[in-house]
């Protein structure tokens, strides 16, 4: 159950190079076409298969890398694809991503490591409250290029909403009193909206609101699975069943059914708020694919921050340390260019 990458030319290493898009040796460059043969079409799988097959998986698979004969551990369940400590062999696990647990499709890496750095840099250039020296002090960790699972919804939200909603009427002198007429209204409402491509990451290992964050990817990219394109990366299974994600999924799309309508079919009123909700998530189809993410840490003052880049787009998200000396001065900073002017605007008038 163990496929690996060989050259056919000189057996060395294969792996997936995301400029060319094409499978390259490491030892005689040599370049291969992926997929090299017209990939059959494979039937679509039930989400209730799959969630049942990750029932039945079991711990820590152990291979046997067919190059120096080291036999490893994987380093956790749900590993598929990875690199032989010993030699740097590049193996893929082939059942866990066989049957049932094959994914519908995958999104290749397009984007190649070492332009991480400097879309890294940029990311954080600007932030004000960075503590002092962080841009010359801090140094970016080993980078690492996973197929992040995810599932991937298309589904429809429809139902009523009803709200209670204020207008504002005539005014009046009523005596010694102005008034001001105050008309409540419930509104009610129908609501249908379409999702497409809801992708939400299925690794528990993953943090989700940082695979959230590198969002979108562009899916009419998304091509058939074949493991040739893990060469040279890391990729991993499932571990968050289709009905788990569907509780993530279906607050976010019921969250953002709620306010696009509160936006659109309540203008012209105030005071808006739901009286009752009976929206309804009807998913129309689900697909388990694997999503490109390179995953860095960047140490800085003995500590280390974590950051994800979409492998295709190139968007970069992560946490950055934060500096209450430099919100300080930040702050007064600004309250001396404004008092300045301020002092500007007064000695003005009384020339004038």
């Amino acid at each position: 159950m163990i496929a690996e990458q060989k050259c056919p030319n000189c057996g060395g290493a294969l792996i997936f190079d995301p400029a060319m898009g094409k499978l390259r040796c490491e030892f005689c460059d040599s370049i291969f076409d992926v997929p090299q043969a017209a990939p059959k079409p494979q039937p679509r799988v039930d989400t209730r298969q799959r969630d049942a097959a990750l029932a039945q998986m079991q711990p820590l698979p152990v291979y046997v890398c067919r190059s120096c004969g080291a036999e490893v551990v994987t380093p956790a369940q749900t590993t598929g694809s990875l690199t032989c400590p010993y030699c740097s062999n590049n193996i893929v696990l082939t059942q866990q991503f066989s049957g049932t647990l094959q994914p519908d499709g995958i999104v290749p890496f397009s984007i190649m490591p070492n332009k991480l750095s400097e879309s890294v840099q940029n990311y954080y250039k600007g932030k004000k409250f960075l503590p002092k020296g962080f841009f010359s002090q801090n140094s970016i960790g080993p980078v690492t290029g996973v197929y992040v699972p995810f599932w991937v919804f298309d589904c429809d939200v429809a139902g009523n909403l009803t709200f209670k909603g204020e207008q504002t009427g005539k005014t009046y002198r009523e005596g010694d009193y102005e008034c001001t007429e105050y008309k409540t209204f419930h509104l009610f409402r129908n609501v249908r909206m379409s999702f497409q491509n809801l992708s939400l990451d299925a690794s528990k290992r993953m943090e989700n609101d940082l695979m959230d964050s590198i969002q979108p990817y562009d899916m009419s990219r998304l091509v058939p699975f074949d493991i040739r394109y893990l060469a040279g990366f890391v990729a991993d299974r499932f571990d968050e069943s289709s009905q788990e994600s569907r509780q993530r999924s279906d607050a976010r799309m019921m969250k953002t059914a709620q306010s696009v309508a509160m936006s659109r079919a309540t203008a012209g009123y105030s005071g808006v708020t739901i009286v009752s909700n009976d929206l309804k998530v009807n998913m129309r189809q689900a697909k388990y694919v694997l999503l490109p993410v390179y995953l860095l840490n960047l140490k800085y003052n003995n500590q280390e921050y974590h950051f994800a880049v979409n492998g295709q787009t190139g968007k970069v998200e992560g946490k950055l340390p934060f500096s209450k000396s430099e919100e300080r001065k930040y702050f007064w900073t600004r309250f001396a260019a404004g008092a300045a002017a301020v002092a500007a605007a007064i000695a003005l008038i009384v020339l004038l």
